[in-house]
């Protein structure tokens, strides 16, 4: 069993099926528009009245989840803004995952009038064919970038999201370079769980992720200007360990997979399940609340007390990483088998637990207690970074702070600790 606090802490709800794309890795089977503006939705998805009571109901088991609105396309949907601006009232972090073709001025100034913290815009490549070829729709590249440089451009916070497959496998270091060059905050590449249009892709191999996830983990500490996080690749941590067993982002549980356990999906229709890339229904929200999903599914509860099979169930890494469980459910129809991509063979041994912060609220400087001063400015930064790593974060600056001689926090302590740390952009937009 693995040992973790079964919190909320990240829900990703498509919340439209309708895009203006046809990606063909998409894992929902979304339904092509062509206009280039919101559209009615779909009779079978939550209605607004609906979807402003679920955010009321997640509201109530946490109020500082990170709200992901996606799709389809998010900004296909007419209500997206009343949607992110009632979540945002309720206290709960919005953040919109889209491909940027819809994003202009006007709605940068909609986005941050509704309290949106950031975008996620995908990327696949910095080669304008290869990015359209595979969103197959011509001048989706250029939309995307001047979407990225548009939202910096509004001290609104991007996310980079590229797709990891063969046809752009090796130039994902050029593809970091060029978000850096682009400022983004983060990069994070996504490796292909093979649902949905992507059912039928070749993924690239375990020896190919394993090399890609050890370049991940050098170019992150070579330069922390910009935070490198993967996603659907929990076997990134027990690389990042091997490498660097002290890394902060160890810490942060950057990269774990918490399918069920600390986050879940909601679909267009109010189906709720662990993760984008399982089918699993563990609720339905036109039938009952999020709170009695989230707390009494027997799908979640299955999740949160079983153990992995196979090398994942033996290896002494299991609770740094535990494998993909939506690539186990896709490559072998079982949701606990071993995460088919991992190249590693358990050594034996005791179960390596990762590195925590030691959390204080203060901090000894020269053999006397001190707390240090928060600018104004810092602590509304603090309060943009999501609430499950906020207080590790917190306390790790604070000693920041008093190893390096400083009696107030400000902007540009927190610039400098996030290079030293290597948090990326973490605590500025």
């Amino acid at each position: 069993m693995r040992n973790m606090e079964y919190s909320l802490k990240v829900i990703s709800w498509n919340i439209t099926r309708v895009c203006n794309l046809r990606c063909s890795h998409c894992y929902l089977p979304a339904a092509f528009r062509l206009e280039d503006s919101p559209v009615e939705s779909p009779s079978d998805e939550l209605t607004t009245e609906k979807a402003l009571q679920v955010i009321d109901q997640i509201a109530e088991v946490n109020s500082e989840v990170m709200l992901v609105l996606s799709g389809g396309e998010p900004l296909m949907r007419r209500d997206v803004f009343k949607l992110a601006e009632h979540a945002h009232k309720r206290g709960i972090m919005v953040v919109l995952g889209t491909n940027g073709l819809l994003i202009n001025d006007k709605v940068i100034g909609k986005m941050k009038q509704a309290g949106v913290s950031g975008v996620s815009i995908s990327l696949d490549s910095v080669s304008p064919e290869i990015h359209d070829s595979s969103r197959q729709a011509n001048g989706a590249w250029k939309r995307a970038v001047a979407a990225i440089e548009m939202c910096r451009a509004n001290d609104l916070s991007v996310q980079i999201s590229a797709v990891v497959t063969r046809n752009n496998y090796d130039e994902v270091p050029d593809l970091i370079e060029f978000a850096r060059s682009l400022r983004a905050n983060v990069f994070s590449p996504f490796f292909m769980v093979c649902t949905g249009r992507g059912e039928e892709f070749t993924d690239i191999t375990a020896v190919q992720y394993e090399e890609l996830l050890s370049m991940l983990v050098h170019m992150q500490r070579k330069r922390g200007d910009m935070m490198i996080r993967t996603r659907c690749a929990p076997t990134f941590r027990r690389i990042l360990y091997q490498i660097y067993p002290g890394s902060n982002l160890l810490k942060l549980d950057a990269g774990k997979c918490m399918a069920g356990t600390n986050y879940c999906r909601i679909t267009p229709e109010g189906s709720v399940t662990p993760c984008p890339y399982m089918e699993t229904q563990a609720g339905k929200l036109t039938n009952e609340g999020f709170h009695q999903v989230w707390h009494h599914s027997s799908v979640f509860a299955f999740l949160r007390k079983a153990t992995p099979k196979g090398k994942c169930g033996e290896c002494e890494f299991i609770q740094l990483c535990g494998g993909c469980r939506a690539r186990a459910l896709s490559a072998h129809g079982d949701i606990l088998a071993e995460d088919p991509w991992c190249a590693y063979y358990p050594a034996g041994g005791d179960i390596i637990n990762p590195p925590v912060f030691q959390v204080t609220s203060s901090v000894t400087d020269r053999g006397s207690t001190c707390s240090p001063v928060w600018s104004s400015e810092a602590e509304e930064r603090m309060k943009r970074i999501p609430f499950f790593v906020r207080s590790m974060i917190r306390s790790a600056i604070e000693r920041y702070a008093a190893d390096n001689k400083y009696r107030e926090i400000t902007p540009e302590v927190l610039a400098k600790a996030r290079e030293d740390y290597g948090m990326g952009k973490m605590t500025r937009p």
